[in-house]
């Protein structure tokens, strides 16, 4: 009996996690003084070869592991920025896994991943917390993306 109920609990607690991330976009992304983009996958597809390539990076590979791109940006906005700040640690919980955080000069940029499989992330989020400038920017990437292809990206980039 104790084993149905803690599988249950596990399969409520995974469904809520889903859908955690998803709540703080739609949250937020009708309020006033929010920019919110929703690049679908449809539109990824309809990129040309041509702008693919930026800057020598091949983003091919990626973009087209990708079902959709999320971003959402609040500036200037005194009473809705520390909210968003406080929600933003649903990303920093299970099943999210922290990658990198660096603070410098008041801004916060933390990269967090929702892992598939140990080849493949189910989610990628940036955020960036300018606290001097009073922005707060929350991109996500959604799709089946493989980890090759990001340690491939960045080390093109050189980072």
């Amino acid at each position: 009996m104790k084993r149905t109920i803690y599988i249950l609990l596990l399969a409520v607690f995974g469904i809520l996690s889903a859908t955690a991330e998803n709540n703080f976009i739609e949250k937020f992304a009708n309020q006033k003084g929010v920019t919110y983009v929703n690049i679908s996958k449809a539109l990824l597809n309809m990129m040309p070869e041509g702008q693919i390539d930026a800057e020598g990076l091949n983003l091919k590979a990626v973009i087209n592991e990708l079902d959709r791109i999320q971003i959402l940006t609040c500036e200037d906005n005194e009473a809705l920025i520390p909210q968003m700040r406080k929600e933003s640690i649903v990303f920093q919980k299970a099943p999210y896994e922290e990658l990198m955080k660096v603070k410098e000069d008041g801004e916060t940029v933390a990269f967090y991943v929702q892992p598939k499989t140990d080849k493949k992330i189910k989610e990628l989020i940036m955020l960036v917390d300018d606290g001097d400038c009073g922005e707060f920017t929350v991109i996500r990437l959604l799709g089946d993306i493989s980890i090759t292809h990001l340690q491939e990206l960045t080390k093109d980039a050189g980072l």
